[in-house]
């Protein structure tokens, strides 16, 4: 019974280490889409942006520092309503945001809450 506990623990172990590791690779690329079509959010963008025009822009957040920092920009500004898509690069020091010029308030304070500076 000892050998047999032992033998699965050596092999368990390092398998799940692995796994692990493995999601957390590939879990962040710095690249986050908006919601996707059906969902609660998604549906209720479209209602309160149907009228307005996503453009494109540039922001300059300092404090940045890896991936799991674009992620976590990602996720939370992914989340407003009316933004379509979100790239954060703690290289470049950028969060490119496509969504209406009104929802730039909001996706300023998103990145503010987190703990971010912005530049502007």
């Amino acid at each position: 019974m000892t050998r047999y506990s032992l033998d699965m623990r050596n092999t368990f172990l390092p398998t799940l280490f692995l796994s692990c590791l493995c999601i957390s690779v590939v879990a962040c690329s710095g690249e986050c889409s908006a919601p996707t079509a059906g969902s609660a959010t998604a549906d209720a963008a479209a209602a309160s942006n149907a009228t307005a025009t996503p453009v494109s822009m540039s922001i300059v957040v300092k404090g940045m520092h890896c991936e799991g920092c674009e992620g976590a920009i990602c996720d939370r500004v992914g989340k407003i309503a009316g933004v379509t898509s979100v790239k954060a690069s703690h290289v470049d020091e950028r969060v490119n945001v496509t969504a209406p010029e009104e929802s730039r308030a909001d996706v300023i304070a998103a990145i503010k809450k987190l703990g971010y500076t912005i530049e502007e």
